[in-house]
């Protein structure tokens, strides 16, 4: 067990990647920002297992000054536990966010009987939706704060904070 005060990250330690860390030859870099555990150290580098998102974990071989210690002794199965929590919470929130386009399919479908035309009319929709939204601003300014503030959590929650800078 290393002191709180080590800068170096031991396995089960969870990091915070400092930099894009390169995942395969073809797939994407995990992104600086992304959380993971440290599994092994293996001479200079670290192998960390990191939160994918919706796709599951990842594991990366990175430099030790490409992470920061977060957390100390959180655990490996401790942290696939949480990883595990987000996802469910992530598929949650797709699935409200998903919830109004298709109840949008559905009435189209059941009012003209077919899909034709659907493509064309989403734009449309949008453009209504958001007079609505505006109206509602107008007319009901607290409830319209809080229909943004809930989708914009919601957002958050499935999507992450996002990328800054």
């Amino acid at each position: 067990m290393s002191s709180i005060f080590s800068r170096h990250p031991e396995p089960g330690d969870t990091v915070r990647l400092t930099s894009d860390v390169r995942t395969g030859l073809l797939s994407a870099p995990a992104p600086a920002g992304s959380l993971g555990v440290v599994t092994a150290i293996e001479g200079g580098r670290v192998r960390v297992e990191v939160d994918g998102g919706m796709s599951g974990a990842t594991t990366v071989s990175a430099r030790l000054r490409d992470c920061r210690v977060i957390e100390r002794g959180t655990g490996i199965e401790r942290f696939r536990r949480r990883m595990r929590h987000r996802a469910a919470v992530r598929l949650g929130a797709l699935i409200l966010l998903a919830l109004p386009l298709v109840q949008f399919v559905w009435g189209w479908w059941s009012a003209v009987g077919s899909l034709d035309g659907l493509l064309e009319h989403l734009p449309i929709a949008l453009l209504e939706s958001a007079a609505d939204l505006l109206l509602l601003a107008l007319g009901d300014p607290v409830r319209a704060a809080l229909t943004v503030a809930l989708g914009s959590l919601t957002w958050w929650l499935a999507f992450g904070p996002g990328r800054r800078g």
